[in-house]
């Protein structure tokens, strides 16, 4: 199951069986190390453009160290404060496109 993190505020929401995120906000160290320790399971993680140029290299680091792909497409909902209001609802939606995503890995 996709589940998708609008805020900070959502994190409170994950399962330690998530295998599946799509970060629709700029997710912070603390927030990516807090995804990471509840879930175990965790695959991959989707998010947009926008917002991987906002996302700090060492969160980048945590997910590549832990072997999560990080999937930056341009169908994932950007941030809501880049969007200028909170028009995104708290739903679990998959991206809505069937193409190939681009796949950026961080490799030091």
């Amino acid at each position: 199951m996709l589940r998708t993190l609008n805020s900070e505020f959502d994190l409170a929401r994950l399962m330690p069986c998530d295998e599946e995120l799509v970060i629709a906000f700029v997710p912070t160290n603390r927030d990516i190390y807090r995804i990471l320790q509840t879930c175990h399971k965790l695959k991959s993680v989707y998010i947009h453009p926008d917002t991987f140029k906002e996302m700090p290299c060492v969160g980048q680091t945590l997910l590549y160290m832990q072997k999560v792909e990080l999937v930056v497409d341009d169908d994932v909902p950007e941030s809501p404060s880049q969007q200028g209001g909170y028009a995104a609802q708290n739903k679990e939606e998959a991206p809505t496109k069937a193409r190939p995503s681009r796949l950026v890995l961080v490799s030091r």
